[in-house]
């Protein structure tokens, strides 16, 4: 690691950040193990057989490989303090992918949702192996996302596409703005949070012009691709 970037880290708190969750981790530990425990083992062998690329690492096939995605969510529920909220929380998980998130915060006593395009079809099939709900739905700029008739408590989304990543209208503020209003206003509870986690572009930016500033100046709290609004009046 060059050492601008390290002393980025330590100027920014990213380091800080880091050391917390590393201790919080190690102290409230999740086993991959106990997560796959309450799967359907066989529907799983299924899929597996079915979609494995061997040697996949960057397109979907490669979400066949259950403990290593959830070694991932695991993380990602820990960072979130999932495992040590004080009550169970309602989850919409946008982008839900293979449905891993949702399944380890079912383990961890909360309840959700996913939604996404209906391609792969391979994502279907682990959502029914996992006994998870999903709603199909494309999100695009300056629509509304589909009335899902309950209020969320968070709002999800990882490794984000839906915002024309790696194409050349990725959101800048105003997409952003109109979907993060559609979330506070028909979607969250008043106490609701929203975490967002960026994909990189092909510059290895996170962020288009203005838009970390946009982002910042509505309360998110912010590291690197993650994008943190842990109270949404502001939005």
């Amino acid at each position: 690691m060059k050492l601008g970037h390290k002393l980025s880290k330590l100027l920014d708190g990213a380091a800080l950040r880091s050391f917390r969750n590393l201790t919080y981790r190690r102290l409230h530990p999740i086993r991959v193990e106990e997560v796959l425990a309450g799967v359907d083992q066989a529907a799983l062998t299924r899929i597996r057989e079915k979609y494995s690329v061997p040697g996949e690492l960057t397109h979907w096939p490669k979400y066949v490989d259950a403990p290593r995605w959830l070694r991932l969510n695991i993380k990602r529920a820990q960072e979130l303090r999932l495992n040590t909220r004080g009550r169970p929380l309602r989850i919409l998980d946008l982008g839900s992918g293979g449905g891993y998130f949702l399944l380890v915060s079912r383990f961890l006593g909360h309840s959700g949702v996913g939604l996404d395009i209906d391609d792969p079809p391979m994502y279907g099939e682990m959502f029914e192996a996992f006994g998870l709900s999903r709603v199909i739905w494309t999100i695009r700029a300056f629509e509304p996302l589909p009335d899902l008739g309950e209020p969320f408590d968070l709002v999800t989304a990882f490794s984000i596409c839906f915002n024309e990543h790696k194409r050349p209208g990725v959101w800048g503020p105003d997409p952003w703005r109109f979907l993060l209003q559609d979330l506070k206003h028909r979607f969250l509870k008043p106490s609701g949070e929203i975490f967002l986690g960026l994909n990189p572009e092909p510059d290895g930016t996170f962020y288009t012009p203005g838009l970390r500033e946009f982002f910042l100046a509505r309360g998110a709290k912010i590291d690197r691709s993650k994008v943190w609004f842990k109270k949404i009046n502001r939005l």
